[in-house]
């Protein structure tokens, strides 16, 4: 893992199956998890290597004949963009938490570990029009993002863990013309906040 702290005006270009939808939220946790925790947010591997470049597999590249476009291709986001990301997962957990009364601390025995594991825009990053001077801001398509979440002892146990993934579909064309770069990746990042600190909320509830 890696931390990191006019020829087209209004296309859509699909790198994400067209019907893709959630699949919900999903967690196991081997024992009561009751924190307080520390937070570490990161990207895995393979989004740290799609700042900079196009996908290792072929099959991740999308369906667009064009290549060399880093946009049709789900690469080249920038390394401002991943930052980006990584801000708003942040600030999801740490309000969630706040609201819900749940501790983060540096000093917390227990590591929480959230991991964006794939993000797609649904606008070109300011890095991706740099790399193709045929897209505009006016381009757009499917987006969305997987996110991932561990519970690590002091020990190394993983002793809890959650995932979530949500991207929009074609179906949801008035809503994508109106997107930002990373709408329905920030939607995919507040939900799974949501519905983890509702989680870890009621366990502490369980447990007093």
């Amino acid at each position: 893992m890696r931390k990191l702290p006019t020829l087209i005006s209004a296309v859509i270009i699909c790198a994400t199956p067209a019907f893709a939808q959630a699949r919900g939220f999903d967690s196991d946790f081997s024992q009561a998890v009751t924190g307080p925790f520390k937070l570490e947010v990161i990207v895995s591997d393979d989004l740290a290597h799609r700042a900079n470049n196009l996908p290792k597999k072929l099959s991740d590249r999308g369906t667009s004949s064009r290549l060399n476009s880093a946009y049709a291709s789900n690469g080249k986001y920038g390394d401002r963009a991943i930052e980006d990301l990584l801000e708003e997962m942040h600030e999801e957990i740490t309000g969630d938490f706040a609201k819900r009364g749940l501790v983060l601390s540096e000093s917390a025995p227990t590591l929480l570990r959230i991991t964006i594991v794939k993000a797609k825009p649904n606008r070109p990053t300011f890095n991706q029009l740099g790399e193709d001077p045929s897209l505009s801001f006016k381009s757009y398509g499917i987006g969305g993002a997987e996110v991932s979440a561990e519970f690590i002892t002091a020990g190394g146990d993983v002793v809890g863990t959650a995932e979530y993934d949500y991207y929009s579909s074609f179906g949801d064309r008035p809503h994508l013309s109106a997107s930002g770069v990373w709408t329905d990746a920030d939607r995919a990042m507040s939900r799974f906040s949501k519905k983890l600190s509702k989680k870890l909320a009621k366990m502490n509830q369980d447990a007093s």
